[in-house]
């Protein structure tokens, strides 16, 4: 945003600038004016020096210093505009905005107040008697009554639509607050997103309430058990943190951040005194959040969940911030699923261990990689360094690569020339840092090359061939799943039985590349772990249904008319019931013959 000078001039003028530096740095009055350690280096001796009457400060050893908004903007290293915002909001001094869009602007300050309303209302009710459910499952949790006040933690009530009441009563608009995600419409009429959860506020790095996530309190497995605010024009979820808010002076002093998976291992970290905690909001790491983070600090230690979908986000995330130049450590946390469960389990001083005890990312790597590959065997040593491609694409300190180089050479026994050739000069560093978008289309195009949807259906048919059937007709984008897709429906036209000898000899055909067949052999390796049919079962059943609300979105696209469109929400929402396969079978069904009849197909 931008502002009229004269009350930028204002702003500096009614504000105490020994107030707002003194809720930052402990400052002594000193004559005069008043001195305080240098926030901006390592001060040991008094020499940053704050003058009320001149408005200004100053160190007068590194000589950082300025006004108030050139303090704030310093501080909390966001821009200039940004500062005169925060500080605008803070101290209640109301400025008027230069804005070639001013609706725009108008319409967001709209929205941060519905915001806020919406929390109050969920703060209120988390202490209220129906709010007892939520305060009982935080409590088994290990969170107390003052966790959940210091963190503003809230309960969505097991209601049609008590918070859309409430905010019409105050005279908002249904549309802002469906456009807010805050209600959906229905056939009954508009009904509340969060119901029956805890609610986690998540904030902008101003301060300003723009999500909620959801934790479930039901024990029903066709309900979700996170959900998150979608993106509206105040909120895009790849762009924001959880637990930033009021982080960022602890960040920058403590110069590490521990990034973790979810709401509860943030909240859990802080608890335990661990107050560089951060999430990032239920959804796999972007180069924005590490963008954003940055501001703060380099240093991040990685405290993803254990399990394997927890290992692979790590290496993804790490491969982000290894390109924004992070130094990266991987936290292993033994005996518990995630950093959540282990602080309740083990405690503060087990974890402070485990943070102690951290493997650098390329050690961690390394770990993960060997045990993929028999390193005695010369075609597994070339897959194995194959897998290291990716993570030296992304170092580009020059520095960093011969280290890694040297280590890897010393422990193979390869020479570091023949790695040099292989990882660096042939596999060059992605430049990312200024170009997001050049960053997205990589992102884009490994989606294309198999999403995570055709990544568990190629898993489910390599476990079980024959469930092929079940997804012949789906709009598969990669390379890999249509060769495998087109090469199983040549069998079935030839009149081959399906059996797993079929897959073998797919894997052994000249199609297939060097890539494929070793994403395969990965997809292969995970499928084994479906060891009963029964679970093989149950995963044939949510990635069916996955696919199934894929097309449901997708012809809601078309909106040919309003019955059309009412039948597709009330199949949408009938998947979302426990049912069994077949019934899932004749739903979708159901759902082609509505498309037929609208013409959709």
């Amino acid at each position: 945003m931008k502002y009229y000078s004269e009350d930028i001039d204002k702003l500096i003028e009614e504000l105490k600038i020994e107030d707002v530096i003194g809720d930052i740095v402990p400052l002594k009055k000193t004559g005069a004016n008043y001195k305080g350690l240098c926030p901006f280096h390592p001060d040991t001796n008094p020499s940053f020096v704050v003058s009320p009457n001149k408005k200004i400060c100053k160190c007068f050893v590194c000589g950082a210093g300025g006004n108030v908004i050139k303090f704030y903007s310093m501080y909390y290293k966001i821009s200039f505009e940004e500062s005169v915002e925060a500080l605008s909001k803070k101290y209640n001094i109301p400025l008027r905005v230069y804005s070639r869009n001013k609706n725009r602007v108008e319409k967001n300050e709209k929205y941060y107040k519905i915001m806020k309303s919406a929390h109050e209302f969920y703060q209120d009710k988390i202490f209220e008697n129906e709010g007892q459910i939520a305060l009982e499952y935080l409590s088994k949790r290990g969170v107390t009554p003052k966790i959940i006040k210091d963190n503003m933690l809230g309960y969505a009530p097991n209601s049609w639509g008590s918070l859309y009441d409430f905010l019409i009563k105050k005279d908002y608009k249904k549309e802002d607050i469906i456009t807010l995600g805050l209600g959906k419409e229905g056939e009954k009429g508009v009904y509340d997103t969060f119901r029956n959860r805890v609610i986690f506020p998540i904030y902008s790095t101003k301060g300003d309430i723009i999500a909620f996530g959801g934790r479930s309190l039901e024990n029903r497995k066709e309900v979700p058990k996170y959900i998150n605010s979608s993106d509206t024009p105040i909120f895009k979820k790849g762009k924001n943190l959880y637990g930033i808010k009021n982080r960022g002076n602890i960040l920058k002093k403590k110069n590490y951040a521990l990034l973790m998976e979810g709401y509860m291992d943030v909240l859990s970290a802080h608890s335990h005194g661990f107050d560089v905690a951060l999430a990032s909001l239920g959804t796999a790491f972007t180069y924005d959040q590490g963008i954003l983070l940055k501001k703060y600090t380099k240093n991040v230690i990685l405290c993803l969940d254990m399990d394997n979908a927890g290992q692979m986000a790590t290496e993804k995330t790490a491969f982000i911030l290894k390109n924004l130049g992070f130094n990266i450590r991987v936290l292993k946390l033994e005996n518990a699923k995630d950093p959540d469960e282990f602080l309740n389990k083990f405690g503060k001083e087990a974890f402070l261990k485990s943070v102690k005890n951290s493997l650098e990312i390329f050690d961690f790597l390394f770990e993960i990689y060997s045990k993929e590959y028999d390193l005695s065997n010369i075609m597994s040593k070339e897959k194995f360094l194959a897998r290291f491609k990716e993570f030296f694409k992304n170092v580009e300190s020059i520095l960093e690569r011969n280290l890694y180089l040297d280590r890897l050479s010393k422990i193979l026994d390869i020479d570091k020339k023949i790695l040099e050739e292989v990882l660096i000069k042939n596999n060059k560093f992605i430049e990312l840092k200024d170009s997001k978008e050049v960053f997205s289309k990589i992102i884009q195009d490994k989606k294309e090359k198999v999403s995570h949807l055709e990544e568990l259906t190629i898993e489910l048919i390599l476990a079980e061939v024959e469930y092929y059937k079940y997804f012949k007709d789906k709009k598969i984008k990669s390379t890999l799943c249509k060769k495998l897709f087109y090469y199983l429906e040549d069998k079935i036209s030839n009149g081959e039985e399906m059996n797993s000898e079929i897959l073998r000899e797919f894997f052994k055909s000249p199609d297939i590349t060097k890539e494929e067949k070793e994403e395969i052999f990965m997809f292969n390796c995970r499928s084994i772990e479906f060891s009963s049919k029964e679970k093989l079962e149950e995963n044939l059943k949510e990635v069916y249904k996955s696919w199934f609300v894929k097309e449901i979105k997708e012809s809601q696209k078309v909106r040919k008319n309003i019955i059309m469109t009412t039948k597709l929400k009330k199949i949408e929402s009938n998947l979302y019931e426990d049912m069994k396969f077949k019934n899932l079978l004749m739903q979708y069904d159901k759902f082609k013959k509505i498309l037929i009849e609208n013409d959709v197909l």
